[in-house]
């Protein structure tokens, strides 16, 4: 097979499986408004549902260097520097679980701090090594497996928290049957793929260049999540004054409207550096040509947000929560300009230009946080953390990504070359 072939159907591959988790993590978003019994379970269910999936928004910054630094073995020994790093990596999430439950769980599980710690602790760990194993399994191309590892969990996921609605259990209980896949989908993969991966590959780092870079890799993504998965916990915090059917009609809006647009993007970050990106295979000028394309199409559907998001929010929970349509248009905005730095970033990071993709992320998430701390209305706060921030990092990210190919060029024309 062809490296074209193998490309187009890996690229298959995922965007099924990524299909796939989609339909099945939209069914628990739309299922949740109307099986939780009242406004406050349902910010309780969705303000954990997001701490927990920045962890993993973070994290998947694992999966981007491993991915990248992972290549066919050839002839040489086998290297404990990934078991070693997947140790380390592991306690220090357990560390910052507990700093995060000590700050979000009144939002949560009041009074529950060290349950809301035991939880994250699970589901982040178990979050780790499907980053580790997804890493290691883009790096050699093994597509079906990687597809599986995406289905698997969250097939899973939605079973057990569909029932746990139906059961009308506790968000203790429901935040336990979030987090538990991610380690029982690992299990079983790993079951299925290890004598096809143990001793297969290598990394083209060592242990301390490979902190290095996930360093970079995973405060990006951890600001990326800021902007993303984390949004609904930061309204949740800083909005915590505000009548529950506000905050639960921003944090409904944004997850459901959000997702068809950012998620697709965001389970392809892996594919596109280790498969698109790797080499310097797409030109500069070509990836600024399509990207201005797809935000020309992001104003359409920001325009068709205006004219049906009020009437689809208010369908979707059956009149509970309500939007208007500028926080409609502003939303499908705002997941158009977070998509285009999810296709940027990947370029950054695949011609390792770490510290410049680390830069925008970073910038944008911290005018997320700033935008929500303002002295200002509820809604007012929350469209400035919708727009402005990928704005900035989206035209920090083309800033660098001009630099280098310029830098590029001019070595490329150097005398001896």
């Amino acid at each position: 097979m062809s490296a074209a072939d193998s490309v187009g159907r890996g690229l298959r591959s995922i965007l099924a499986a990524t299909a796939v988790a989609g339909v099945f993590g939209y069914a628990i978003q739309l299922l949740a408004p109307r099986m939780l019994e009242s406004d406050y379970s349902y910010v309780g269910f969705s303000v954990f549902w997001s701490t927990l999936y920045l962890g993993v928004s973070a994290m998947s910054g694992v999966q981007q260097e491993v991915a990248r630094a992972t290549h066919p073995a050839l002839d040489e020994p086998p290297s404990a520097v990934l078991r070693t790093f997947t140790l380390w990596a592991a306690a220090a999430v357990a560390v910052a679980s507990v700093v995060v439950a000590v700050l979000v769980h009144s939002a949560v599980l009041p009074g529950e701090s060290a349950g809301l710690a035991a939880v994250l602790t699970v589901g982040l760990i178990g979050y780790l090594a499907n980053a580790v194993l997804s890493g290691v399994l883009y790096g050699l191309r093994l597509w079906a497996p990687v597809a599986a590892l995406i289905i698997v969990d969250v097939v899973i996921r939605a079973v057990l928290v569909i029932a746990g609605f139906a059961l009308q259990l506790s968000t203790g209980w429901l935040a336990l049957l979030i987090a538990v896949p991610f380690g029982a989908s690992f299990a079983l993969v790993w079951l299925w793929v290890r004598w096809r991966v143990i001793g297969a590959f290598r990394l083209d780092v060592g242990f301390s260049r490979l902190v290095a870079h996930v360093a970079g890799t995973v405060g990006a993504s951890a600001a990326s999540g800021v902007m993303i998965t984390g949004l609904p916990m930061l309204i949740g915090v800083t909005a915590a004054g505000a009548p529950a059917a506000t905050i639960g009609s921003l944090i409904l809006a944004i997850s459901l409207t959000r997702a068809p647009i950012v998620i697709p993007v965001i389970a392809l970050q892996s594919f596109l550096i280790t498969a698109v990106f790797r080499g310097g295979r797409v030109r500069t000028a070509r990836l600024l040509g399509l990207l201005g394309a797809a935000l020309a199409i992001v104003g359409v559907l920001a325009g068709i947000g205006w004219l049906v998001g009020p009437a689809l929010i208010s369908w979707v929970s059956a009149g509970r929560f309500a939007v208007d349509g500028g926080m409609a248009a502003a939303i499908v905005a705002s997941a158009g300009l977070i998509a285009a730095m999810c296709v940027t970033g990947p370029a950054l990071i695949a011609a390792r230009q770490h510290a410049e993709n680390l830069v925008a992320w970073v910038a944008a998430g911290g005018l997320t946080v700033l935008a929500l701390v303002l002295p200002l209305g509820v809604e007012t706060r929350v469209a400035n953390a919708l727009l402005v921030p990928p704005v900035a990092g989206l035209l920090i990210h083309v800033v660098f990504l001009l630099r280098g190919s310029t830098l590029a060029a001019r070595r490329n024309a150097s005398p001896g070359r």
